[in-house]
């Protein structure tokens, strides 16, 4: 056996220890700063590497976990042996290809959600979106340890230098992602964990996972009701009901359709939407260069933060790219509804946290509440891990775009 079908083998067979594990380290990145020097590296550091490791970890997973255990069983089928047979895109290399027998009466897993269903038809369809989402997705956990690695190695302006190159990377992979799919352009554009690990029976964790004798794939599920409350002879429809949320994939509507086509005018709304954290890079680094005669760290953030034009413009063309967007409600769906409803609260975000607004209004705000808790027993706990922040939220692009959701 392989390190790496060692590692999967380990993995699958300790699903929620590794869940708690991942939990644990994910809430000691959010205590470390301002609790040592260079404790921001590191805790910024270990969330990189967490978030690298917990995305392999999902992949791994999509491979492993049956997406029939979703679907509920059919209404005439025996409630003692109901048949789980796994499609040849999800049989994993560690599992014999067979068919066997699990006794259950309810759903096992929640049905992917339309984000999942989306980027998951994509990832399959085109090996240039696989590869361009997992990048953009990747440059997304390292850009910050990035940022602050060259800060501190190379000075400001060579800062500035990595910054304005991962933000042109960042671009130009979701305008590769335009060109593929003609649709607007998710975040993330892969997909996500939607399952809760430690809440999953130890028959499904065993189900998936493969144990020191990787023989058996299936175990046996304790029969429980599909409603408690059902009687024996409940007629047809009260059966029927609780599959209506669990449909299989051949009865929802196609994973392209989620998303309708752009048309006119929002191709440019996209590309604007697309483009503007590159354009405020470069107003930014326009502006340090004017302020070159500012005595006081020219290149500096919270310098280049009072500068109106950088705050303005990339505000500007954000309104610009919202009004061209579509607002047809024929060609709306949920999925492209929640886009938009994410596009409108980092709009809202951006405006009160970043430039004039965050150095004049903002943050003078947030240092009085601050103030007040840590006269607070216990509060004042609270108000030290928030006064942590403020330097990596003053001193650091990327670390507003991590924090309040920019990407």
């Amino acid at each position: 056996m392989s390190p790496l079908t060692a590692y999967h083998s380990l993995l699958l067979s300790n699903l929620s220890t590794v869940q708690t594990i991942e939990s644990a380290l994910s809430n000691v990145t959010w205590l470390l700063p301002g609790r040592f020097q260079d404790a921001e590296v590191a805790s910024e550091g270990l969330y990189a590497l967490l978030s690298l490791v917990s995305s392999y970890h999902d992949t791994i997973l999509s491979h492993h976990l049956s997406p029939s255990l979703s679907l509920p069983p059919h209404p005439f089928a025996s409630s003692r042996q109901q048949p789980i047979t796994r499609d040849d895109s999800s049989v994993s290399p560690l599992l014999p290809e067979t068919t066997s027998t699990l006794s259950r009466t309810q759903p096992l897993l929640p049905p992917p959600s339309d984000h999942t269903r989306y980027t998951r038809y994509w990832t399959s369809r085109s090996a240039l979106y696989r590869r361009a989402s997992r990048a953009l997705t990747t440059l997304g956990y390292l850009e910050l340890l990035i940022e602050m690695v060259m800060r501190r190695k190379a000075g400001e302006r060579a800062r500035w230098r990595v910054v304005l190159g991962v933000e042109g990377m960042k671009t130009f992979l979701r305008l590769i992602i335009l060109r593929i799919t003609s649709r607007p352009v998710l975040s993330p554009p892969t997909p996500q964990r939607e399952v809760d690990l430690a809440s999953l029976p130890t028959e499904v964790i065993d189900l998936s996972s493969s144990s020191s004798s990787a023989e058996s794939e299936l175990t046996t599920v304790a029969d429980r009701p599909l409603t408690p409350s059902l009687a024996a002879y409940a007629p047809l429809r009260c059966h029927l009901f609780p599959m209506v949320g669990s449909l299989p994939e051949s009865h929802l509507p196609h994973p392209r359709d989620l998303l309708p086509k752009l048309r006119g005018s929002e191709y440019f709304a996209e590309i604007l939407s697309s483009s503007v954290g590159l354009i405020h890079v470069l107003l930014l680094i326009r502006a340090s260069r004017q302020a070159s005669h500012t005595p006081y760290r020219p290149t500096s953030l919270p310098t280049l933060s009072r500068s109106l034009p950088p705050y303005l413009i990339a505000l500007l063309l954000s309104l610009l790219a919202r009004h061209l967007r579509s607002t047809s409600s024929a060609r709306a769906s949920p999925l492209l509804l929640s886009h938009y409803a994410a596009q409108d609260r980092k709009l809202a975000t951006r405006a009160f946290l970043t430039g004039p607004m965050w150095i004049g209004w903002t943050r003078p705000k947030v240092m009085s509440v601050v103030k007040t808790l840590e006269r607070v027993p216990l509060l004042g706990l609270v108000g030290e891990l928030v006064e942590g922040y403020l330097p990596l939220v003053d001193d650091y692009f990327f670390c507003k775009c991590i924090m309040f959701g920019f990407e």
